[in-house]
């Protein structure tokens, strides 16, 4: 009998203690009803730029957005996106995967006509893929678009943060290319 209750003792203090650490813990995990404190700039605080009135009435018509889809090769790597998105796509190189991954472009807006792309699956790559994103059905005076910035949030869209490499702007085709080792959605903002 005795030797149980020192178990019974033992388990006890052991649950106790593993308690402890991980409520004291930094990394320690949240209850899910928790809102999660993240670094970055408020959706509330980035001036966003709208779609062209015309442009949400297409996506409208289409259910809110229009999406191209794509196995992914390690050997070969590959495209997704492009005209069927609106120009908005990503180019690959071989081994930027472990293993062969299906990957989405998909453009979407929201009530506000606040339009974004997102990449898919979300995730970090072993090489730099060359992302490229439309600014062609943006509402923005074209004198205006070296102020763009591109952002990206990583949860829900509450937290965002600005691009991490610096973007090459080609104005005859309207598009901005830069490079990136992680999916995620992006939209822009002044």
């Amino acid at each position: 009998m005795k030797w149980k209750t020192h178990l019974l003792f033992s388990l006890v203090l052991i649950f106790s203690v593993l308690i402890f650490i991980n409520g004291c813990s930094e990394n320690s995990v949240s209850n899910p009803s928790e809102p999660v404190e993240s670094i970055g700039i408020h959706m509330d605080d980035i001036q966003w730029v709208s779609a062209k009135p015309e442009f949400v009435s297409q996506l409208k018509a289409l259910k809110k957005s229009v999406i191209d889809g794509k196995l992914i090769s390690v050997a070969e790597g590959g495209t997704v996106g492009g005209e069927n998105t609106y120009n908005n796509s990503v180019v690959f190189p071989p081994g930027a995967f472990n293993e062969d991954t299906y990957v989405t472009v998909e453009v979407e807006y929201n009530k506000n006509g606040i339009v974004w792309v997102e990449f898919l699956p979300s995730g970090s790559f072993n090489e730099f893929v060359e992302a490229t994103l439309s600014w062609e059905h943006l509402d923005i005076d074209e004198l205006l678009i070296a102020d763009l910035n591109i952002y990206f949030s990583q949860d829900d869209g509450e937290y965002w943060f600005n691009l991490d490499s610096e973007p090459v702007i080609n104005y005859e085709n309207k598009t901005v290319t830069y490079k990136t080792n992680h999916f995620t959605r992006y939209g822009w903002g002044i």
